[in-house]
């Protein structure tokens, strides 16, 4: 054993950030060893009016906090000596430690404090803040995290197993009985479980007062965990043969199984080698298990051998999320992910099992890429979820909001916003818990604002935000959909300050979350909004290259993510780079608007009506858009008449719908068009100094221009018809946004077209144009 520095200080935030609640009591809950008293002294750090109470009594003089470091021996007598203290100081507040729940009297109101352990990544922290080289995920498995446990294992430096086991024992104060050594065995316990492995009735009572574990909730279902050290120490001193620990294990598997505590089950049955227990755990109610449990399930799981996994693709898929979330574990998430999707192909399933396969066939499918990103088995797993009998969907009771919700993330990214909607609907009528119900809300919020809606999409929002959450979804994955839509619904306000601090709150995980394209592109606009295009084209540019490697380019996906980088570009008063965006016969019809509005910019009048004819616009975002672009292009044309009835259409569809961003990229020259017909006009974008591309007889036409005005005598230079030069100086003026000769040499001359003419005639054409123009105004 390599000896270490002395242990380090760790700062835990979470829990010092619970101490300095307003409420005035707060406790502490952990078993021995979960380092509540280094807490409790980081809290009384820096502040004076700090009074320690110790030995089981309270002191006759306090401070205004009251600090009670072993709440398990106050007796009876000092309880009610405590509730005088509060009934005479009401700004009196205390900060206690208790083993357990029981110690506090029930009538009194008090701030639980649980979850003492550490988290993987305070394991994580701690062991490279010691300069050790120990596997931080292995310490994690071997102590539950379990602070005392941590620093023991990583300050005696070892790996061997028996030899941290050994570690582990030295630190409980005396084992569990030799008759109650099984016990020791799995690491999930129930008071039935207990008892059919040879514990008294009261045997999970004993441990918790003492200190040795503590009790958790998995998912609804109480369970209760001895410490690492209690656990290694009983077996120090009663050994257990593996085999009989391993069929211990297996037992405790399948009772936990029947008792509905699935993190149980699934750690019991990997350790047991039980698959078809932890298949079963998942199937009924895994997938809500992942959020909080990941690491753990991710550790319990690790061992399985790829191979085995084929004939478990449930497990496969289970695993393979869990690592998709941490870049180090992307290319082991990838191979899980692909012998998922080989075992949904290769097994066979009762009709029961049918929609869960599919939905693992389209969660595969999205996040490794695979052809059509899983859109039709999500159409296919609906499908099958519709035509299941009662009693069959009895069997996917915990996971019906779960699939649903997955069906409806696939079809949105698969272009089919109307069908996802459905699903998010269905997600949230059949929502067992409160993520799905959350990721259904901002699904659907979402959907809406982008279409435009955005009185459903505000009362979605409303709705969702009526309820409280818990702080470890809402800026999570599971709120993530809310969070955007809260975005581009604060953009339609005019307020780029709250759009841009809806995204901030998810901006962290960005590089985890599978909904980085949607998180980017309201990150865009807010940069749009806020009038820092340039900086948000190189952040959404930073962001495509680390994430978007396994996404087709040919993607929905990645299509509206193409429009949203040229739409910076536009901001940016990047044309060239705008221009890359090329309209497919695939698009959306918000890629193709996006290519029309480029069109509008270059001056490409005839393609850009060209593709808004095309177009098929459903949506009032897209309804408002085409009526904007179509209004530019008529009155650019001439039709003036034709031009204000579609400014008038796109000004009602924006009143109607509270629209305003359709107008934010127009150009500098007719924005005064929409005065008086849109609330709140955002400013215009200037595009300058970007030339239209002209073809080699444009340019020609165009040199040709400034020696002459006489078309036929341009005809006959260049050996065409005059009809010829006609249609190309029609082409050219329409490029540069020119009505006459001089308005068109003097947008060539500034766009640096004009190579190989000699400038000062060409300066001298314009003015001569001009003053013949004026001449003939002035005749009578």
């Amino acid at each position: 054993m390599a000896p270490l520095r002395a242990p380090v200080r760790l700062d835990r935030p979470r829990l010092l950030s619970a101490l300095a609640s307003p409420a005035p009591l707060v406790a502490l809950l952990g078993p021995d060893g979960a380092g509540a008293s280094t807490l409790l002294r980081q809290f009384a750090e820096g502040r004076r009016d700090v009074t320690w109470a110790g030995d089981g009594r309270i002191p006759d003089e306090v401070s205004r906090t009251l600090i009670i470091d072993d709440g398990d021996s106050l007796s009876p007598g000092a309880w009610e000596r405590l509730r005088q203290l509060r009934a005479t100081r009401p700004d009196l507040i205390v900060r206690l430690v208790v083993r357990s729940a029981r110690a506090v009297p029930v009538a009194w109101d008090v701030e639980w404090v649980r979850d003492l352990a550490f988290t993987l990544d305070e394991t994580i922290t701690y062991v490279a803040a010691r300069g050790s080289h120990l596997d931080p995920r292995a310490v994690q498995a071997a102590t539950g995290g379990l602070p005392a446990a941590v620093v023991a294992v990583v300050e005696a430096n070892v790996t061997d197993p028996a030899a941290v086991q050994l570690v582990l024992a030295r630190l409980a104060p005396h084992p569990l009985p030799a008759t109650s050594a099984a016990l020791a065995v799995p690491e999930f316990l129930t008071p039935r479980l207990a008892a059919q492995l040879g514990g008294g009735d009261d045997v999970i009572e004993r441990a918790e007062r003492t200190g040795h574990g503590e009790w958790r909730t998995d998912d609804g279902t109480l369970i209760f965990a001895l410490t690492a050290p209690i656990r290694a120490a009983t077996l120090a001193a009663a050994p257990i043969a593996a085999e009989d620990q391993r069929a211990i294990r297996h037992r405790a598997a399948r009772a936990l199984l029947q008792e509905g505590a699935g993190l149980g089950a699934v750690v019991e049955g990997a350790a047991a080698d039980a698959l078809d227990i932890v298949d079963a755990a998942l199937r009924r109610d895994g997938l809500k298990l992942l959020w909080g449990n990941g690491a753990r399930i991710a550790a319990a799981l690790r061992p399985i051998p790829l191979l085995q996994l084929r004939r478990w693709p449930v497990i496969a898929l289970a695993q393979a999320l869990i690592l998709n979330a941490r870049r180090e574990h992307r290319v082991r998430a990838a191979e899980l992910l692909g012998v998922a999707l080989l075992g949904v192909q290769t097994g066979q399933s009762e009709p029961a099992d049918r929609a869960l396969l599919r939905i693992i066939e389209s969660v595969a499918r999205r996040l490794t890429g695979v052809g059509d990103r899983g859109v039709r088995a999500a159409r296919l797993a609906a499908q099958t979820l519709d035509e299941l009998p009662p009693d069959d969907l009895e069997q996917l009771r915990g996971l019906r909001g779960d699939l649903h919700a997955h069906a409806a993330i696939s079809l949105l990214y698969g272009g089919d916003d109307r069908a996802a909607g459905d699903q998010f609907e269905q997600a949230l009528a059949t929502a067992t818990r409160p993520s799905v119900e959350l990721l259904a809300y901002g699904g659907l919020a979402l959907i809406q604002a982008s279409a435009g809606e955005l009185p459903a999409a505000q009362s979605w929002v409303e709705q969702a935000l009526a309820r409280p959450w818990p702080d470890d979804i809402l800026d999570e994955y599971q709120g993530s959909l809310l969070r955007i839509a809260e975005s581009r619904l604060a953009l339609e306000r005019g307020d780029a300050a709250a759009a841009e601090a809806a995204v901030a709150t998810i901006w962290p995980i960005i590089d985890t979350i599978e909904h980085w394209p949607a998180l980017g592109a309201a990150r865009a606009w807010a940069d749009i909004s806020a009038g820092r295009p340039v900086e948000g084209l190189e952040r959404l540019r930073s962001l495509r290259s680390r994430r978007g490697r396994r996404m087709s380019a040919s993607s929905p996906a990645a299509r509206m993510l193409d429009a949203t980088e040229s739409m910076l570009a536009l901001a940016a008063a990047d044309l060239a780079s705008a221009r890359r965006l090329a309209s497919r016969p695939s698009d959306r019809a918000e890629v193709v608007l996006a290519a029309a509005r480029v069109a509008v910019f270059d001056r490409q009048h005839e393609r850009a009506l060209k593709l808004l004819n095309a177009v098929m616009t459903r949506t009032p975002r897209q309804r408002t858009e085409a009526a904007a672009l179509e209004a530019i292009l008529l009155h650019r044309l001439g039709r003036a008449d034709e031009a204000r009835a579609l400014v008038g259409r796109a000004g009602a569809l924006a009143r109607t719908y509270g629209l305003r961003t359709p107008f934010l990229i127009l150009p500098a020259d007719e924005h005064h068009l929409f005065q008086g017909d849109v609330d709140d006009l955002p400013a215009p974008v200037t595009i300058a100094g970007v030339a239209p591309q002209l073809t080699t007889r444009e340019s020609i036409v165009a040199r040709h221009l400034v020696d002459t005005a006489n078309i036929e005598e341009i005809a006959a230079r260049l050996h065409v018809s005059v009809n010829t030069v006609k249609s190309q100086r029609r082409s050219l003026y329409r490029k540069l946004g020119a009505s006459s000769r001089e308005e068109a040499i003097a947008a060539a001359l500034a766009y640096g077209l004009l190579a190989g003419a000699d400038p000062t005639r060409a300066m001298i054409a314009v003015d001569d144009s001009a003053a013949s123009a004026a001449r003939t105004k002035r005749t009578p």
